[in-house]
């Protein structure tokens, strides 16, 4: 299996929290893991100090991280629009991590549970999230 690393947990990853580096050690035992070039740029931007920006550029160095085309921008797209009509807003980003992970056939990894509405793609420790 494979698993697409939402932005909260690397921001949990790069401040050393426990849980999420134990979790990429659990991962990395036999699973592959990525992050979508989405999440790279949300990283990024969230780097206030020449530190946090040299640490997100070291962490994505050491991971692979997936793009998007055509099929995947359609499907995000496709998301928003079906979810919009339920009453449902979700932002961009997320929309095209779940079509990444829907086409990619991976599973997400969050905190924020609520942000993803296809329970299907989440990972179960996402599921274990919920409250």
């Amino acid at each position: 299996m494979g698993y697409i690393i939402d932005t909260d947990v690397c921001v949990d990853f790069l401040k050393n929290r426990e849980f999420a580096v134990e979790l990429f050690e659990k991962i990395s035992e036999k699973d592959r893991y990525f992050i979508s070039i989405l999440t790279y740029y949300e990283l990024l931007k969230g780097s206030y100090s020449k530190k946090q920006y040299k640490s997100v550029e070291v962490f994505a160095s050491s991971i692979e991280i997936l793009n998007l085309d055509g099929k995947i921008i359609k499907m995000g797209a496709e998301f928003y629009r079906d979810y919009r009509k339920r009453g449902i807003t979700l932002s961009d980003i997320d929309c095209l991590i779940m079509a990444t992970a829907k086409e990619k056939n991976l599973k997400i990894i969050t905190r924020n549970v609520k942000h993803y509405p296809e329970k299907n793609l989440l990972s179960d420790f996402s599921l274990r999230m919920r409250i």
